[in-house]
């Protein structure tokens, strides 16, 4: 019969292999996401939205800072034309917390932009926006996919410097 301080020590082993694997599993799937918003990233950089949209599930939704839910015919329709609209000219996107569940990955997502565009007058301006996104990937046969993005804060929405 094992000693009670043996028991204990095989217990606390146990507990921190466990907890070991569940790090390394977060920082897996921190690295997975980082990959994934490097490509997005890249793509709206050069005016391509497609890296993004490739990512999207078919029944991807977006939530807007007003409540109201967009579906991804909608979504994909408004990110086409912005590509059209403006030229990004710096984007950043910054993962912070991350929560891993049954459903998938939950990233609350920092993004800082600034592009350009021409209004109808032909004056060209510039648009810097900074925002706090909930985005939500399910794991499919294809890897993860984009489920839904939640817009939640809007840290600053800049036209021409104001």
């Amino acid at each position: 019969m094992k000693r009670p301080a043996e028991t204990w020590r095989i217990v606390l082993a146990a507990c921190l292999m466990l907890a070991v694997a569940h790090a390394d599993e977060g920082t897996t799937l921190r690295n997975a996401l980082q990959a994934e918003y490097a490509a997005i990233v890249a793509g709206f950089r050069n005016n391509d939205p497609e890296p993004w949209i490739s990512r999207l599930t078919p029944d991807f939704e977006l939530t807007l800072f007003s409540g109201q839910t967009q579906d991804r015919k909608w979504v994909i329709d408004y990110v086409r034309n912005n590509a059209k609209t403006f030229n990004v000219t710096s984007l950043e996107m910054t993962i912070g917390n991350i929560e891993v569940n049954d459903a998938g990955i939950t990233a609350v997502v920092e993004q800082r932009s600034s592009r350009t565009f021409v209004d109808d007058s032909g004056v060209k301006h510039t648009l810097d926006v900074g925002a706090v996104q909930r985005e939500t990937w399910t794991k499919t046969a294809d890897g993860y996919r984009l489920r839904h993005v939640q817009e939640k804060d809007l840290l600053y929405l800049k036209k021409d410097g104001k």
